[in-house]
């Protein structure tokens, strides 16, 4: 049993175990004890700060998706079994304010906010999501080509009318004061 022990880091003590411990074995033990506690407390330390920034990700990618998600106006169907904790749900939609809306087998509704979830669910969330946003800004993005394009057409064909209209003024103004010129300077 001891060697099955020691294979995975755990060294029983003896002097706890009914037996006694030599000063050696004991000063052993104490270094063996403070190395791992020094790994715990920098393993613990690292945690701390990935999970504070595992937050922020989460509070910035949320942000994100209730901006890109309201101006395209898109409510998604996401797949129940794609979210492991949602598989219960008859329905499970991200709306345009970033709510994920659970439908349940009794058709009873429950909304929350996204970023209140869990980070794992968060995940499995925008994983499931990402291909329909990408058809969705892709046909957004047909959209707005289309109308840039029309609004070019017809930008251009507004400058081509308006161009006789500005020459024409600024000929007759020049014609006019060419004119007084001349009755002024040349008398007949």
């Amino acid at each position: 049993m001891s060697e099955k022990s020691e294979e995975k880091g755990f060294t029983p003590l003896p002097f706890i175990m009914g037996g006694e411990a030599s000063e050696e074995e004991i000063r052993e033990l104490e270094t063996k004890l403070s190395s791992l506690m020094r790994v715990i407390t920098e393993d613990a330390r690292q945690l701390s700060e990935h999970l504070a920034a595992e937050e922020n990700a989460v509070r910035e990618v949320c942000r994100y998706l209730e901006r890109i998600l309201s101006k395209l106006n898109l409510s998604v169907s996401i797949p129940g079994d794609a979210v492991p904790s949602m598989k219960k749900y008859k329905e499970v939609i991200l709306n345009p304010e970033c709510h994920l809306i659970l439908i349940d087998k009794d058709n009873s509704v429950e909304s929350r906010s996204l970023s209140k979830y869990p980070p794992e669910t968060i995940l499995a969330v925008v994983w499931a999501l990402i291909p329909k946003l990408r058809e969705e800004v892709s046909a957004y993005l047909r959209k707005v080509s289309v109308r840039l394009g029309f609004l070019e057409v017809v930008k251009e064909e507004l400058s081509n009318i308006q161009k006789p209209f500005t020459h024409s003024e600024k000929d007759s103004i020049g014609e006019f004061k060419e004119d007084k010129a001349k009755e002024i300077f040349i008398r007949r």
